[in-house]
């Protein structure tokens, strides 16, 4: 069997049809999105094959058919017509500099020139790419198809420098004015990009552009769905059962696990992360590829950890919001959530029926950590250094039932906190603490969870054993541990046939730590 070749990176739809790349036949997609309509605009997560589906694009509407022999849309278009297609992809470069997107736009505008040519009276970028449009339809008969890659980078990357980003908008506000005025010479204009930017003056009127982000028609053109890995991916899935050794049943629940579980509409389908998929299936090994390709985002984190100050960081990572709350203005004045929901941290849990509403959530346990991760330099002072080691030990001490190891263990991270104790809500803070650090040793950690007979602290369910904690401030270890016993916390747990431990702790104002504790364990 010839083993199969996974696209890692940012392999064109050309090259992985000619080279015999797997891919994952979107193509009747494609042909939906082709004729929906003449403006479309597009919002993902980065990584999450863009520029792949503006490749499919572009090689669809050059005409290149026999790049889509045994694709369905070869069942689906019968005239195969060739036209004049203008690319942008404004991803390559150093976005931060003004200078460089005027070099990187003068640069495409005189390919498009050495094919359409040129007139001395067209000065500007602007006036030079609606010269090429004009000229592609005299010469050709054809109107112009545009294909905008990441349309958004260049105002992201100077989000914090305004001056900057004024001169990158009003750069790029001279092309796209040009998709308004040049309508009458254009067949079809489709732009991608991470944001959805709700009030987009940088489009000077392009009041007819469809937004598709949320359309449930459209939820799974990129990424790649549990059908999808099901039928076509079994080789890959085998490969990770074999490196695992697990079963193939067992091998699948991990991949989910890991990648799976973004929405981009309240009916849509589950969706993998195909740059994390890919190349799990291609190397046997579940690892955080996406996390890893990406920059550290301080400024993310920062503002989750202010929020999570006074409010559990489970509630802060589920908001609900309503449709036209997760869009954001090109000002910078952008609203954490929407944020976080646009970059791929937060996506679609559920919502009301018509889509007007939506509950956010994690995707994944790959997103998972990456959050927390992030938190961890704004949770505490803690030496980074010895964080990795740290947390191995407190894995092998939790996973062992080592009960007051691990909570000396605990003190030792929660010693960096230092004056942020000084907030509203410290038990709060500490709650939080405790999630961030069990997720990140991969335990599955609940907060604030609701029983019939009250609310238990922190659940946290390791392999072999299940914590039931109950936090206490300036009180005892001894009153937070008959309350649990009290309340009969631990019943809903005690089927599961895994050794359940009660653990009752005293936080000190004054210590700033743990002060002590109780705990019991149930057989």
């Amino acid at each position: 069997m010839t083993e199969v070749k996974y696209p890692i990176g940012d392999a064109s739809f050309r090259k992985i049809r000619e080279d015999g790349f797997f891919y994952v036949d979107k193509t009747d997609v494609v042909y939906r999105l082709a004729h929906h309509a003449t403006y479309c605009f597009l919002s993902r997560p980065r990584r999450f094959g863009k520029s792949l589906l503006v490749s499919t694009l572009e090689a669809y509407f050059k005409g290149q058919r026999y790049l889509f022999d045994g694709l369905a849309i070869s069942e689906l278009e019968k005239e195969w017509v060739k036209y004049p297609v203008f690319r942008l992809d404004l991803s390559i470069g150093d976005m931060t500099n003004p200078d460089d997107l005027m070099a990187l736009l003068n640069n495409r505008i005189s390919y498009m020139e050495d094919d359409y040519g040129h007139r001395d009276t067209e000065t500007t970028v602007a006036e030079r790419f609606a010269g090429v449009i004009q000229r592609a339809y005299e010469k050709t008969g054809r109107k112009a198809v545009i294909l905008i890659d990441e349309y958004d980078n260049p105002m992201i990357s100077t989000l914090g420098n305004p001056e900057t980003h004024e001169r990158m908008r009003v750069i790029l506000k001279g092309i796209y004015s040009v998709l308004k005025a040049e309508s009458e010479n254009i067949r079809f204009c489709f732009l991608t990009g991470i944001t959805r930017f709700s009030k987009m003056s940088v489009f000077s009127g392009l009041n007819n552009l469809k937004d598709l982000t949320l359309e449930p028609g459209y939820a799974t053109i990129c990424g790649i769905t549990q059908h999808e890995l099901e039928n076509e991916c079994t080789e890959g899935i085998r490969k990770i059962a074999e490196f695992y050794n697990y079963s193939y049943d067992r091998a699948l629940e991990e991949l989910k696990n890991m990648y799976d579980g973004y929405h981009f509409a309240v009916f849509s389908p589950d969706i993998y992360n195909p740059f994390s998929l890919l190349q799990a299936l291609q190397s046997g090994n579940l690892q955080p590829y996406w996390n890893e390709s990406g920059g550290r985002a301080e400024f993310l984190w920062k503002a989750v950890s202010r929020l999570a100050d006074t409010e559990p960081l489970r509630d802060v990572l589920s908001p609900i919001l309503r449709r036209d709350q997760l869009g954001a203005s090109e000002n910078g004045d952008m609203g954490l959530i929407p944020l976080l929901f646009q970059t791929g941290y937060l996506t679609i849990k559920d919502g009301d029926r018509y889509g007007r509403t939506f509950r956010l959530g994690v995707p994944n346990r790959e997103v998972l950590e990456g959050i927390m991760y992030g938190l961890i330099p704004f949770a505490s002072r803690y030496d980074e250094r010895r964080l990795t080691s740290d947390l191995y030990r407190l894995q092998q001490l939790a996973e062992a039932g080592e009960t007051d190891a691990m909570l000396r263990l605990l003190q030792s991270f929660l010693a960096g906190i230092g004056s942020r104790l000084t907030k509203k809500m410290p038990e709060i803070y500490y709650e939080n603490n405790l999630y961030i650090l069990f997720t990140l040793i991969g335990a599955k950690v609940s907060v604030e969870v609701e029983t019939s007979d009250g609310r238990m602290d922190v659940l946290i369910e390791c392999l072999d054993y299940i914590y039931i904690i109950e936090l206490k401030l300036d009180r005892s270890a001894e009153e937070a541990l008959e309350q649990i016993q009290h309340k009969h916390y631990s019943l809903p747990f005690e089927r599961r046939g895994l050794p359940i431990i009660l653990v009752g702790i005293n936080f000190s104002s004054r210590t700033r730590n743990i002060e002590s504790w109780k705990w019991e364990q149930l057989s």
